[in-house]
């Protein structure tokens, strides 16, 4: 959620105090409100620098110290889920942000059901955020989806879209130090396919 909704949910929770709502929030202020109280203030002010308010509570809750014992012995998976979404909030500040199907559409000249159908096929990639996809703008160039970006987003069809997206930023010593992102846009389209192939035991057509 951004900050500048944070007004607005509480409103709601004076408006429908028994919803679930307000309940799922009353219960993560009284987590957060122990976890800050228990934290230095150079650890407040990192996570405060992140974007994004979903950073920065990935942030603090992805480390075990600043969580607390007593939660980690309750759900120790806090940090490792933390973590994730921080990394996942990283990938996309990497890709350029995210469009949703309509931006998306818009760049391309298509429809938002154009998109979609794109999306099924393989031919675009799109992450979950919640229950939408987005399309990561790092993607798109004059108009189109760059080429070679279907080979990585079927190529690991078997995975989480946001393995391709890692795969396709993340700089790699078989293609001189580009990321995939790169290379395809130089024109290595074989030479990301062979990465793929290498990564992929499945391969792919």
């Amino acid at each position: 959620m951004s900050r500048s909704a944070t007004p607005g949910l509480v409103l709601n929770i004076q408006a429908a105090p028994d919803s679930v709502q307000a309940a799922f929030l009353r219960r993560a202020m009284s987590a957060l409100e122990r976890i800050a109280a228990n934290v230095p203030a150079k650890a407040l002010t990192d996570a405060l620098a992140a974007p994004t308010d979903a950073g920065s509570l990935a942030q603090l809750l992805s480390h075990s110290d600043m969580v607390g014992s007593a939660v980690i012995e309750l759900d120790p998976l806090v940090p490792a889920l933390a973590r994730n979404v921080e990394h996942r909030q990283q990938l996309i500040e990497r890709a350029g942000g995210a469009l949703s199907a309509e931006e998306a559409g818009k760049v391309l000249g298509i429809t938002r059901q154009a998109v979609d159908k794109r999306r099924r096929a393989g031919a675009i990639l799109a992450v979950r955020e919640g229950s939408d996809w987005r399309y990561p703008a790092c993607q798109f160039a004059d108009g189109e989806v760059a080429a070679g970006v279907s080979d990585v987003v079927r190529g690991f069809e078997g995975s989480s879209p946001w393995v391709a997206l890692d795969f396709l930023l993340a700089p790699d010593a078989a293609l001189a130090g580009r990321s995939p992102l790169d290379a395809l846009r130089g024109g290595d389209r074989e030479d990301v396919r062979r990465l793929i192939r290498a990564e992929n035991t499945d391969g792919f057509a």
